[in-house]
């Protein structure tokens, strides 16, 4: 027990220094450094909110487009940028390996972990700030927001895994199709939509997706009534669990090819 505990002491000493090496390899020491990550999602959010102010005598009263706007954006970039930025990560790291108490999944860990915690301070802080500056309602039930976080998160966390194991896998062939594939779920995950709004005979083909009971979960916790949600937290549970097996059996395969090189 004792040599278990004093493992996971050394682990997580290494992932967090390897999270901070990445903070200051990517941000850099000067400026607002790790700020930087903020500056995305508030100039979209500020950007939209000046058009909708414009047109909204064009648009349907009372619906939250700025609200609709930043969880759409911030829920689905949780997902895309952990796996796009953990996908490269072992490639970028392979002589940190040399290291007797680095291993390939401490890497890959490290990458989940920033990110997922970047942008859930995003999240996090921007929605208060928009809250307190009334720019978005004061969300309707917090329940469903964490929720609704926690499952894309953890599906974040599955699919980082797999898609880097396959690149490492295809010879970074994978992460050529990523771009263009990843751009495609974006939207169809509902970033730019409500499922009510699909025509009923093509919603259950989006339902297909996790993100999207995810995201729903979340924009209800938000709006409340406003809308009328569809999601299911045990479709997106066992799809997660499913991802996260596949993923981790995958990284094993990916684990042993790189100790072999």
């Amino acid at each position: 027990m004792k040599s278990l505990f004093s493992s996971l002491k050394v682990m997580s000493k290494v992932i967090y220094a390897l999270m901070m090496r990445e903070i200051i390899t990517r941000y850099g020491r000067k400026n607002i450094g790790f700020l930087w990550i903020f500056a995305e999602p508030l100039i979209l959010i500020i950007g939209v909110t000046i058009i909708w102010s414009y047109f909204r005598p064009m648009a349907a009263e009372g619906f939250p487009i700025q609200a609709f706007i930043f969880t759409g954006w911030v829920a689905n970039k949780l997902w895309i940028l952990t796996v796009g930025r953990t996908m490269a990560g072992i490639n970028a790291n392979l002589k940190l390996l040399y290291h007797r108490n680095i291993k390939p999944m401490d890497i890959l860990l490290s990458r989940i972990f920033l990110e997922i915690t970047a942008i859930t301070g995003v999240f996090i802080l921007l929605g208060f700030v928009f809250a307190m500056s009334h720019i978005i309602d004061i969300p309707y039930d917090f329940f469903y927001i964490v929720v609704g976080w926690y499952l894309m998160a953890w599906f974040a966390f599955g699919l980082a895994f797999l898609i880097a194991s396959v690149n490492i896998l295809t010879e970074n062939l994978f992460q050529r199709i990523w771009s263009p594939l990843s751009l495609g779920l974006f939207i169809a995950s509902g970033t730019f939509f409500l499922v009510e709004w699909l025509p009923v005979d093509v919603r259950p083909y989006f339902l297909l997706l996790p993100t999207i009971h995810n995201l729903e979960m979340i924009r209800y916790g938000f709006f409340g009534n406003v809308m009328h949600p569809y999601f299911d937290i045990l479709y997106s549970v066992m799809c997660n669990i499913f991802i996260m097996f596949f993923g981790l059996l995958t990284f094993k395969l990916t684990e042993r090819k790189i100790l072999a090189e």
